[in-house]
């Protein structure tokens, strides 16, 4: 039996974005404006990273019954180690090369202020290290004189006044999970490994299982001015289908609401909300929408973080669903369009033992209970070292478990993987 899972994610997240975050949790010291020079009255940055890690995923400990390896539906722990097999089609340990949460990338901006506002352009174009085919569509597995992949994943301008806010217009990422995902110390790692047999240019991190991915929206926002530490963001997005459902004939939502402080303990607190109207397939209309409550606060070399999510539509994986339904349908739930119903949980805490060096455990959580019965957990354990203020070398061990109940396959059972990773993260 072989088994190809086209599941190629284009989960990326954007250095220009992560660094200045990743760095303030990670107690990471980066510089997200590496070269910049001026042109006229620009002035053009460009940075980016590179990093590549070596990943040791454990899938022959005999707990993978529920996976669709084995005929049975799928699961997140499962599509770890998908493809993942022997001679004789029984799991097996699995050895690969790969980027880890993060591609590689190169980001480009301009800003300048003329008639008074601050106007900027952003393009931030994306790497990976493992050979993908000619296309990133491509569903085979790496093999020889292939190619890896580029892509631009944020083009966006912005302009504003310092005490009247700031528009953000073009394709970048939403506001509903943004900070879970920037804020988990496997933004720099690999944390949840995924398709170990044929690596995409990202792994899972925590997506899947404490929050899910933000995705890139094409989007119009306004942002207000910083009043003494709060600030709210209000927009809408371009709508798009779900799987099991198909966008309305209007924009979605979203908005976010932020509070910052500083003193003995810094740390900051937000929430957001996402909501989209969709028609499913099967003809009812239904929305994509979601909610989030994040806050972090250092205590001098301890940090603590903590977030929870509410989302209906949508997977533990993406907003509107990715490889499972955000909606039912025929095969699944019978003609409903029932939405998913999706909550979870992620908490961290990080310990900076001396300046270069942190350690970190990260756990998350979430469950599904509509319409793909399943229920997601996993802990990270990592430690992260600054060989220089631009190159970290880190190294990771993650242990997944899923566990589905779904009475039309008759399975009620648990699949459980860990990976072990260690590379290094370079930016520039």
């Amino acid at each position: 039996m072989k088994k190809t899972v086209s599941l190629k994610f284009s989960l990326c997240l954007g250095l220009a974005i992560c660094v200045m975050f990743s760095a303030a949790v990670l107690g990471i010291s980066t510089d997200a404006d590496a070269a910049s020079w001026d042109a006229g009255d620009w002035k053009v940055s460009m940075g980016g990273n590179v990093n590549a890690f070596y990943v040791y995923t454990m899938c022959d400990n005999g707990d993978m019954a529920a996976s669709i390896a084995n005929g049975g539906p799928a699961t997140w722990t499962g599509y770890a180690c998908a493809g993942a097999t022997d001679k004789d089609d029984n799991f097996d340990d699995y050895h690969s090369v790969q980027n880890g949460l993060l591609p590689a990338s190169l980001n480009f901006s301009a800003a300048t202020n003329q008639d008074g506002w601050d106007i900027s352009a952003n393009v931030n174009v994306y790497y990976g290290i493992v050979s993908r085919g000619t296309n990133r569509d491509d569903t085979g597995t790496s093999d020889a004189l292939q190619f890896s992949t580029v892509d631009a994943r944020q083009v966006y301008l912005t302009f504003g006044k310092k005490d009247l806010g700031t528009v953000k217009m073009g394709r970048d990422f939403g506001l509903f999970a943004f900070d879970a995902i920037i804020n988990d110390m496997s933004l720099l790692g690999v944390g949840g490994g995924h398709l170990s047999a044929d690596p995409a240019h990202t792994t899972l991190g925590g997506l899947g299982f404490g929050y899910v991915y933000t995705d890139r929206l094409a989007q119009i926002d306004y942002t207000t001015p910083n009043w003494g530490g709060f600030q709210a963001t209000v927009g809408i997005f371009e709508g798009f289908d779900g799987n099991g459902a198909r966008n309305a004939d209007t924009p979605g939502y979203h908005a976010k609401v932020s509070f910052s402080w500083t003193g003995p303990a810094p740390g900051m607190a937000s929430a957001t909300y996402l909501n989209q109207d969709v028609i499913t397939t099967v003809g009812t209309d239904e929305e994509i929408k979601g909610w989030d409550f994040f806050a972090k606060v250092n205590i001098g070399p301890v940090g603590l973080l903590g977030y929870y999510y509410d989302a209906e539509g949508m997977t533990s994986l993406a907003i509107g669903g990715y490889a499972f339904p955000g909606f039912g349908t025929d095969a699944v739930t019978g003609a409903t369009g029932t939405p998913e119903e999706v909550d979870g949980y992620m908490a961290q805490v990080t310990w900076t033992i001396i300046p270069p060096l942190r350690i970190g455990l990260n756990y998350s959580a979430n469950e599904s209970d509509k319409v793909t019965l399943m229920e997601n957990e996993k802990w990270t354990f990592g430690v992260y070292y600054n060989l220089t203020p631009a190159l970290t070398l880190l190294a990771e061990y993650s242990d997944m478990e899923s566990q589905r109940n779904e009475a039309s396959f008759g399975v009620n059972d648990t699949d459980e993987a860990q990976n072990f990773n260690i590379g290094a993260i370079l930016f520039f």
